[in-house]
């Protein structure tokens, strides 16, 4: 019986604590000194540049971080396991194995591949180069099937951020449009955003030197507190530990835009949408929206709008 409790007790612990707990290694050289990052986990991607562009424009949120090195750069294996060629240009290494639920699966996307599909590679086993015109390499983490922040402690080390993230102000739009109205006479149902950004640790190299980050977390407070909420109202926080399941339009709102070379991003957040102004009668109102990024630096700023008699918007 205690042998059999003890066996237990370890397959407990197998499925509790993920694979490689510990922080992995950078997958270019120096592996053990911190790069810098061009793209974030949750940044919105889109094919023409802006969430609300006109006609075909798939929408996605970045699925892990993008580490900029010079095309040609050697790129390594985080960790040990089996390799998969997922696409011509992208790797994937399963630990244990290279299976979608696998414990752990560190993917590695714009790379030349040195190494084939169910080939074993080592920790720190050369596996590619960075593909000409890429500039880059895209690297991603799932654990259990979900894809997760690594940057997040436990992921990629060291990383370091001291900088907390800017939050540039309040957006209004008439509810279910794109239309932006004045701040300062808002009347009816609205939806609103926050335009806020989190400023990579190491400025990246031209041209992607102006780049930003999205922040990890945004939370709201102070408008509606202590208020009966209509059936109707959407408050929203974001939370880019892991990747969401809703559709990228759930969480930036219009007029968002990803970095491209030489030009910033703009990043808006929805906070709450279809907002009756009515309930919160007329004069001056404020919301408090904190935005934190992964390690936890804070910024909470107290953005206002003033709520027009009816008939004057």
């Amino acid at each position: 019986m205690r042998t059999l409790t003890v066996s237990c007790l370890l397959v407990a612990l197998a499925i509790a604590v993920p694979v490689s707990a510990a922080a992995y290694p950078w997958p270019v050289e120096p592996f053990d000194r911190q790069h810098a990052i061009r793209g974030n986990f949750g940044d919105p991607r889109t094919l023409r540049g802006s969430i609300d562009a006109a006609g075909w424009n798939p929408l996605s949120f970045h699925s892990g971080v993008d580490i900029q090195a010079p095309d040609g750069t050697p790129v390594y294996a985080v960790e040990g396991g089996e390799v998969a060629i997922t696409e011509p240009y992208a790797i994937a290494v399963g630990t244990p194995d290279a299976t979608p639920s696998a414990q752990l699966i560190i993917g590695y996307w714009h790379i030349d591949p040195v190494v084939a599909s169910s080939q074993y590679v080592a920790p720190q086993q050369l596996i590619g180069y960075v593909h000409r015109g890429a500039g880059h390499v895209h690297l991603s983490e799932k654990r259990f099937g979900r894809l997760v922040n690594p940057l997040r402690r436990g992921g990629l080390a060291p990383y370091v951020d001291t900088k907390p993230p800017v939050v540039r102000g309040l957006i209004v739009y008439r509810a279910g449009t794109g239309e932006e109205i004045p701040a300062d006479a808002v009347t009816g149902t609205v939806d609103l955003a926050v335009d806020a950004y989190d400023a990579p640790p190491i400025p990246p190299l031209a041209p992607w030197r102006t780049a930003v980050m999205s922040p990890t977390h945004i939370s709201w407070g102070g408008l509606l507190d202590g208020m009966w909420l209509p059936l109707s109202l959407h408050p929203q926080t974001v939370d880019f530990t892991q990747l969401p399941s809703v559709p990228v339009e759930d969480v930036y709102a219009p007029g968002t835009s990803q970095n491209a070379p030489n030009s910033q991003g703009d990043y808006r957040f929805w906070l709450v949408r279809r907002l009756d102004t009515s309930i919160l009668g007329e004069g001056r109102r404020a919301i408090h929206v904190t935005a934190a990024d992964i390690r936890g630096n804070t910024t909470t700023a107290r953005l206002e709008f003033t709520v027009a008699p009816p008939g004057d918007g």
